[in-house]
């Protein structure tokens, strides 16, 4: 095997924080086919174990169970990260000890580096001071690498721990080239005008530590403008009330996200690729996934807006029937219609308050007050999917939310499909263009005359005899 180019797969991983030492086993998620639009059950997956000396896999297992808590700490999810080679025939395959071996190469000659950043503070000052980055590399050993992150405006010597790499050393039983990223532990720091830990000082039982110089920046206290540099919604940092003002308290997270890159030297040709990786909260609902995800986004940036004849199928629109069950089971939908909740009006944030400002219906509530329960709608989603599977539900089409219409307001568009959900951007939620596109294809197909593709084509057919 020639290798041509270089790839790193997954390209884009998902790290979730946790402060256990012991990172989450792998699973894999299923559907149970005898109740689609239930709980989806998590089955353990092949795990590997990770020599803490050597930086080697020393074997490999599938849990009996699987446990997402170390006593009272989260267990983290650590992503590895695999490199590929492309040949000259075009195929795709792990680079190995082996295929190093026959270019007269070993794994020290593999090299990586990763730098990864967190930017929130900076993304609201716009003060150059307030970037958070760390970067390590070049690495050729096997031993773990701290994502130390530094900023201008921390206090002298403090730095914010955004996790670790590790290029896992490769041996006989597990001879793929691998890097495996371990995030930080969860934890929240601070921000204060006298030097930390001076006697006398209050400290924040909120905070793990305190980093970051306010006489320097000006994070600590920070009153966001609300213009049109900043988020939508705005103010969502920790923030103390102060008359109309949401002042910051100095908070930071150890979320990061950034590149990791690979290079190998192949004869007098300089090989590389690279990875996206990130770090988010734990999974607390593993078993759930969101209605409208990134990957939906990037589905539709990669194959446009309109689904293709023949790429359409029922199982598509089941999953994503599946996730909106999954995304209201996770919400207190009577509280989010603003019904009464023990005799008080909108005691929360709900749908109906933040229509208010355009709307005055602070006490209008969206939906039916009767309607709105997690059982009547998870009820109501079990009867669409029943329908879509009998061929008879031309009518759900219809009930979407289009992306032009996020605005529409009147009782109508409120109501529309998916129902009290608000997206990123203020507005209701809509599924992606390319999601509509195909369900309301597979909606109006005769689904039970056969595979949706084909009845797709053989209603086309029709409709040209017809014109004959």
């Amino acid at each position: 095997m020639t290798i041509r180019e270089l790839r790193i797969l997954p390209p884009l991983a998902i790290a979730r924080l946790g402060a256990s030492d012991l990172p989450v086993d792998n699973y894999e998620v299923e559907v149970d086919t005898t109740d689609p639009l239930g709980y989806r059950r998590l089955r353990p997956a092949e795990t590997f174990q990770i020599d803490d000396h050597s930086g080697e896999i020393k074997a490999s297992y599938v849990p009996t169970v699987l446990r997402f808590m170390d006593n009272d700490k989260v267990r983290p999810v650590a992503p590895f990260l695999e490199v590929w080679a492309l040949s000259g025939r075009g195929q795709l395959e792990p680079l190995t000890v082996e295929v190093l071996r026959s270019h007269r190469l070993s794994p020290a000659d593999v090299k990586w580096r990763v730098h990864v950043a967190n930017y929130k503070v900076y993304r609201r000052t716009g003060n150059l001071s307030d970037r958070l980055d760390a970067k390590v590399g070049p690495i050729s050993d096997h031993r773990p690498r701290e994502l130390s992150g530094k900023c201008p405006n921390f206090w002298s010597g403090k730095r914010l721990p955004l996790g670790w790499v590790r290029y896992i050393k490769p041996n006989t039983a597990f001879p793929a080239i691998r890097l495996r990223f371990t995030p930080a532990h969860g934890y929240v720091y601070g921000a204060s005008k006298a030097l930390p830990g001076r006697v006398g000082t209050r400290i924040d039982p909120n905070l793990k530590e305190v980093l970051y110089n306010a006489n320097k920046g000006r994070w600590l206290g920070f009153v966001e403008a609300g213009d049109t540099t900043s988020t939508n919604p705005p103010f969502i940092y920790a923030n103390n009330a102060v008359g109309d003002s949401f002042v910051s308290r100095g908070y930071m997270d150890d979320e990061c996200d950034g590149i990791v890159w690979v290079e190998l030297k192949v004869g007098r040709q300089l090989l590389s690729a690279y990875a996206r990786i990130g770090a988010g909260p734990p999974a607390y609902a593993p078993d759930s996934f969101p209605v409208r995800s990134v990957a939906d986004e990037l589905d539709q940036a990669m194959f446009g807006p309109l689904v293709r004849q023949g790429d359409s199928s029922l199982a598509a629109v089941e999953e994503i029937l599946r996730r909106a069950v999954e995304t209201v089971r996770l919400m207190n939908t009577t509280v989010m219609n603003g019904n009464p909740v023990n005799g008080l009006v909108n005691s929360a944030n709900t749908m109906a308050s933040q229509d208010t400002g355009d709307t005055s219906r602070y006490f209008e509530p969206i939906m039916s007050t009767s309607i709105v329960d997690n059982h009547a709608l998870i009820t109501l989603h079990q009867s669409v999917l029943t329908a879509l599977r009998a061929g008879s539900a031309p009518w759900f089409a219809d009930l979407l939310r289009n992306y032009d219409e996020v605005g529409d307001l009147s009782s109508k568009g409120r109501r529309k499909m998916p129902a009290l959900m608000r997206g990123a951007d203020g507005r209701y939620l809509a599924l992606t263009r390319r999601q509509v596109d195909l369900i309301r294809q597979v909606a109006r197909l005769p689904i039970l005359q056969g595979d949706p593709a084909i009845a797709l084509t053989e209603t086309k057919a029709h409709s040209r005899g017809k014109r004959k």
